[in-house]
């Protein structure tokens, strides 16, 4: 297993383990299996194993989308996605846009992953939330710009 990731606040580790992705906590969190269920539900064949304190994921072959170059096109391709992707997880929704956990495969898909966050939020929150996060990664400018024919904000 080689150690991909840390996140000493949350106790938590992320390996790659050649063909999956473990995640370990480091004391059994009591929400894992119904996180697990939901997951199932929201991403089927996602999780591949689990237990108290850890989640086996899937490969997701492709690049994360904090990787690629930030044209208008890109951006609102981007937004387009969350809002998409929002609309066919409810009334689950991930919770966490960062570039980072948007994974564009080979054939120009987009996936979700890292769905830590996963929750049923109010229309206001999540998309103050989604809003928010795209401007972190974009700047204010860009994204407005980029997704001023399509949606208002």
């Amino acid at each position: 297993m080689e150690l991909v990731k840390e996140n000493k606040a949350k106790g938590r580790k992320v390996y790659f383990c050649g063909d999956r992705y473990r995640k370990v906590w480091e004391n059994k969190i009591d929400w894992i299996y119904t996180h697990v269920k939901i997951l199932n539900r929201v991403m089927p064949g996602f999780v591949i194993d689990y237990g108290n304190d850890y989640i086996d994921y899937k490969v997701i072959e492709g690049v994360t989308a904090n990787t690629v170059e930030h044209t208008d096109k890109f951006i609102n391709k981007i937004y387009n996605f969350c809002l998409e992707n929002i609309k066919a997880t409810k009334p689950w929704v991930h919770g966490d846009w960062v570039l980072s956990n948007i994974i564009i495969q080979p054939d120009n898909t987009m996936l979700m992953i890292d769905w830590d966050n996963i929750g049923i939020y109010r229309e206001e929150e999540y998309l103050n939330k989604l809003h928010t996060d795209l401007i972190s990664a974009f700047g204010e400018d860009n994204f407005k710009r980029a997704i001023n024919d399509s949606a208002s904000i």
